[in-house]
């Protein structure tokens, strides 16, 4: 999730002293009018467009998959669509328009040699759609870390960890304005950005360093938001294994770091053969957007397998053997209402309080020193244990 797909400046053009006249281009028709040897055939006619379609209707079927399943989650167990999931929804609308601008730019050349784009039309139109690519992965990039972010505000206390988090999402989302401004603006006049002739006069800015410091900034504040919740869920009073459990699902997301950190090694790879040259950061960049989608709905599975299936739980041993079945009785503590995420405070087990003859005297203490069960998204009850006190007098 680092850095943004931006690629040298006006990476077609053609240098001053062998430029044609546009009347003459026009003539001519075919940048490669010569005749090419058998070698030069055989190497133009390497193909990677099979990659670029695979690889992107692959993450879309897995990102939308682990998108119905949330928001069905969301609006059949759980409270409804909250804020993040809303935010996680514009995160895949921009995604689809990654993936979606990826597989058109193959019409214009992407995936193959240079030299097999024949008119600077098509080359034109392969920048055109790459500076929309940009722009898609910027925001999606940034949107579905704002969603993660809008979640732990949801589920975990803590003034500290409020306060720590707010400044997170402050800095993401000020970070995501300025990398979109930096796309829209990396060139004066704008248009000059998707010339591929070199005639429009104007200037653009050099990236390169703007790739490595973009890269090393974006790489800590995502070490930041894909680590932070992990000492929480350490702190709770649960089974090792539980703890475990729930330290490897927010650690997922430390999957996308390691993506970014593939791509990048992919940007300083780009040479004049661009559209063969940035097929695989091209595809990374997807798959960073994607994956970061998919882990942000992965406990949302948890819930449908508690409720759809909960059978399989069994059988996987998922089931707590107390507290995690959900019930229904008139019990201390309960509730009927869904909850955020399916997260809850109270009881690990429904307490009734039995009738007593005589005068009685009840006194109900909450411990957090006692064992506690898990915070997690979609599916884990956050429970506090009760102690009662029962005297008669």
């Amino acid at each position: 999730m680092m850095s943004i797909l931006i690629f040298p400046v006006a990476p077609f053009q053609i240098h001053p002293a062998v430029r044609l006249s546009t009347s003459v281009m026009e003539a001519v028709g075919n940048i490669w009018p010569r005749e090419l040897s058998a070698e030069r055939k055989a190497y133009l006619a390497q193909s990677r467009i099979p990659d670029v379609l695979a690889c992107n209707v692959i993450l879309l079927v897995f990102a939308t998959g682990g998108l119905l399943v949330r928001l069905f989650v969301r609006l059949r167990y759980l409270t409804g669509i909250s804020i993040d999931d809303v935010i996680c929804m514009t995160s895949w609308v921009f995604t689809f328009i990654l993936c979606f601008t990826a597989m058109l730019m193959t019409k214009y050349g992407f995936g193959k040699h240079i030299g097999t784009v024949s008119t600077y039309s098509d080359r034109a139109m392969f920048l055109k759609l790459d500076f929309v690519v940009m722009l898609a992965y910027v925001l999606a990039l940034g949107t579905i870390k704002m969603s993660f972010c809008l979640l732990y505000l949801h589920i975990f206390p803590g003034r500290k960890f409020r306060i720590g988090c707010w400044l997170l999402l402050a800095m993401i989302v000020a970070h995501t304005i300025a990398e979109t401004l930096v796309v829209l603006f990396q060139c004066t006049p704008v248009y000059k950005a998707w010339d591929a002739t070199g005639l429009v006069e104007g200037t653009c800015v050099d990236m390169n360093i703007f790739y490595y410091a973009n890269f090393a900034i974006k790489l800590a504040s995502d070490l930041a938001l894909f680590t932070m919740p992990i000492p929480k869920v350490l702190q709770l009073r649960m089974s090792m294994g539980k703890r475990v459990g729930l330290a490897v699902m927010f650690g997922l997301g430390l999957l996308v770091c390691m993506t970014s950190i593939i791509r990048i090694s992919y940007l300083n790879t780009f040479k004049v053969d661009h559209t063969w040259s940035m097929v695989n950061a091209m595809n990374w960049s997807c798959v960073e957007v994607a994956v970061a989608i998919f882990i942000a709905c992965i406990p949302s599975f948890n819930t449908l397998v508690t409720h759809r299936f909960p059978q399989l739980q069994r059988s996987l041993g998922l089931r707590s053997n107390k507290g995690d079945a959900p019930r229904s009785s008139k019990a201390y503590g309960s509730s009927s209402r869904r909850v955020y995420n399916s997260l809850s405070i109270e009881p690990p087990n429904s307490l009734e309080l039995k009738p007593i003859v005589g005068e009685s005297h009840v006194d109900v203490e909450a411990s957090h020193n006692k064992p506690q069960e898990g915070i997690i998204h979609a599916g884990i009850q956050v429970t506090t244990a009760v102690s009662v006190n029962n005297k008669v007098v």
